[in-house]
């Protein structure tokens, strides 16, 4: 495996007397060494006793000293990173079991890493890289991008006898009962995008052999992966740490190759991101671009935002959610903006419609699977609508999901017309300036902090008039309830029988779950 210099440091500070890391190396060798060198590595550490340092050297950017002793003052060393030593405080064997340790120094390992950083030199391509690699595993390597199609490939003279593999190789495109299988793993999902974990897959009566995978990540993003199947020899915990190092040294190669970035967005994608993302978008241009794409400019719609609640940032699972929520929508637009999928639901057959039908169900069950949460806006009029509507989706995820540990209930589909007084009364609490929109008696309520009251109240609320009905829900005697009401009234002058006061008192309750749902302080004492 590699380690950073910074690490090395670490574990030899206490014998240290002074040090210089200018940059962060990631060390994958070592040499002590008594006499100079022709060539340096970036990645190799180099220990050198102090009265045996060159004099100079040819190559001074990005080499890595450990020195043992107080070496002269050479000026070669202010451009390199330099740990010193104070003498005798550790012996030689001593540091090279620990630097071995902190390496996990493994021969096979260490070769092919050295190898593979020569390679970069040579301006070596993907393909090469990973000839160089099946060197060392033995296994047939595959690199996908993040739509799941073959980009490079390596079997050396392997029989594959892989369905899966096969058919991928074939059609340039995931075994779809593969496909089905992996992306429903949310196991899998969680391991394979964080960054250079890898990941086992196999299923059974689907699979002959183990598939190893390591993701390959850009920003939020993961562009890629390089599998290698388990089919000539078992995968080692050092064959892990050479695909890990294949990964990072790949990387700078992937992110300029068009195969690997790019997310499936169309022309009319772009033209409603373009819509979108401008508060003031010229609307006769925006008109002219949709109107070659027949799309209906002045129907009522319904705008559905679907995000991930695992934060997942990968285009393959936006892709293939994508296609997954087209094929629920047939009859809809579906687009991806800002990694979330957007569902312009036009409102001929409404929304309602859509909730009665077997559709929705499936649709439930879809994003449970797949951990989504759905916010739905309210109805909208025409192109013009359509940026607003998406902040009102956004605000219903986003309500429905912190205030979810007051509700006790999984977010699934999210109505911003359920949060409209939500969203009105947050800036007030936000700002600490309920007084605009509560009486003087309703805050005194809230800052007295009567638990028994103000649960009297939210009841009452939802329950209406119904006091037997209330008594039943709060599991307190009718004579308690009436005891509660009329304390409200004598001691807050709060009438629960006035219109005017249920009002706010429903906008004060909702302050009360902002306030605990956004860990707010609502600003009353």
């Amino acid at each position: 495996m590699y380690i950073s210099i910074n690490e090395i440091l670490d574990k030899f500070f206490k014998f240290t007397s002074r040090y210089k890391i200018s940059f962060d190396s990631e060390i994958v060798n070592f040499k002590f060494s008594t006499k100079n060198l022709k060539d340096y590595s970036p990645y190799c550490l180099y220990i050198f006793r102090a009265n045996k340092l060159p004099n100079e050297i040819f190559n001074y950017d990005k080499i890595n000293f450990l020195i043992i002793g107080e070496p002269e003052d050479l000026p070669y060393l202010n451009n390199c990173n330099y740990i010193i030593l104070e003498e005798k405080s550790i012996s030689i064997f001593e540091i090279i079991t620990l630097i071995q340790n902190l390496l996990n120094f493994d021969d096979a390992l260490s070769s092919f890493k050295e190898k593979l950083f020569f390679s970069i030199e040579d301006d070596l391509s993907i393909n090469n890289m990973i000839s160089i690699a099946f060197e060392y595993l033995n296994n047939p390597i595959m690199v996908l991008n993040s739509k799941y199609e073959t980009c490079y490939f390596e079997l050396g003279k392997t029989i594959l006898n892989e369905p899966v593999w096969e058919f991928q190789l074939k059609n340039n495109r995931p075994h779809p009962e593969y496909s089905l299988k992996y992306n429903k793993s949310r196991e899998n999902r969680l391991i394979a995008e964080s960054s250079y974990n890898h990941v086992i897959t196999f299923f059974e009566g689907l699979m002959n052999h183990r598939e190893i995978a390591i993701p390959i990540k850009h920003i939020d993003f993961s562009i890629g992966r390089i599998c290698v199947l388990e089919v000539n020899r078992d995968i080692t915990q050092s064959d892990i740490h050479i695909l890990k190092t294949l990964a990072k040294m790949m990387y700078p190669l992937m992110i300029s190759d068009k195969k690997f970035l790019n997310l499936e967005t169309s022309r009319f994608d772009s033209v409603l991101s373009d819509l979108m993302n401008n508060p003031k978008p010229n609307m006769l241009l925006m008109r002219k671009k949709l109107s070659n794409f027949k799309f209906d400019l002045d129907s009522n719609m319904y705008l559905l935002c679907l995000c991930d609640l695992d934060n997942i940032n990968s285009k393959s699972k936006v892709n293939y959610v994508k296609q997954m929520v087209q094929g629920i929508f047939e009859k809809h637009y579906v687009f991806v903006f800002d990694k979330n999928i957007i569902v312009l639901y036009n409102n001929k057959n409404s929304f309602d419609y859509f909730k009665k039908c077997k559709e929705y169900e499936e649709f439930l069950e879809f994003i449970k699977n797949y951990t989504l949460s759905v916010g739905v806006s309210k109805l909208f009029d025409g192109i013009s609508g359509i940026r607003n509507a998406y902040f009102e989706s956004l605000s219903a995820i986003n309500f429905a999901n912190r205030l979810n540990c007051i509700y006790s209930k999984e977010p699934s589909i999210n109505f911003y017309d359920d949060y409209v007084l939500h969203d009105l009364v947050y800036d007030f609490v936000a700002k600490k300036k309920l007084h605009y929109i509560l009486d003087s008696t309703i805050i005194n309520l809230l800052a007295d902090n009567n638990t028994n009251l103000i649960s009297t109240v939210k009841c009452y609320l939802d329950c209406g008039e119904n006091l037997n009905f209330i008594s039943d829900k709060l599991g307190i005697h009718y004579n308690t309830l009436k005891y509660r009401i009329n304390k409200l009234k004598t001691k807050y002058f709060i009438d629960l029988k006035n219109p005017d006061s249920l009002v706010k008192l429903k906008l004060a309750m909702i302050a009360l779950e902002i306030s605990k749902g956004y860990d707010l302080d609502l600003g009353l004492n």
